[in-house]
């Protein structure tokens, strides 16, 4: 019985961080700490599109001390004369314990291509240590698209 209602409060904590991080779009960016355990990946500006915009490469500053690779997704949402694109990526990271950017790529969902603006960008992180403290952290921002 302990075991569920623990594993219920690191879901309600892991929802309101995600929840949390969805509504703060300005200010600093912020990161999973806790248990010796920390996880930050945040989209940059530009995310640079190929193909006419059927793809594009992110971005993403990753900071993380995970003791083995980390995951990283990310979604890219953009208004294109009035319709919605869309698309996700991820990647591996081998977490190095400081900031490195790495880029991933994104290919468009099928029915609309990407192209230069503005799009919103969220990227998220999981990770664990050797003595399974895991977690997870997500953060959503506005990022500018160019050829």
């Amino acid at each position: 019985m302990r075991t569920k209602a623990k594993a219920a409060v690191v879901g309600t904590a892991l929802s309101g961080a995600a929840v949390a991080g969805m509504v703060g779009t300005s200010g600093p960016a912020l990161a999973y700490d806790s248990g010796g355990l920390h996880l930050s990946a945040v989209a940059q500006s530009p995310g640079r599109l190929v193909g006419g915009g059927a793809a594009l490469w992110v971005p993403v500053d990753v900071s993380c001390n995970a003791t083995q690779y980390a995951y990283v997704n990310i979604g890219i949402t953009e208004q294109v004369g009035g319709r919605i694109a869309s698309g996700t990526g991820y990647a591996n990271v081998a977490c190095i314990g400081a900031h490195q950017v790495i880029s991933i790529p994104v290919v468009a969902s099928p029915g609309r291509a990407f192209a230069p603006g503005r799009a919103v960008a969220t990227a998220q992180i999981g990770g664990c240590l050797a003595d399974q403290t895991c977690g997870s952290d997500s953060n959503m921002r506005t990022i500018n698209l160019r050829r």
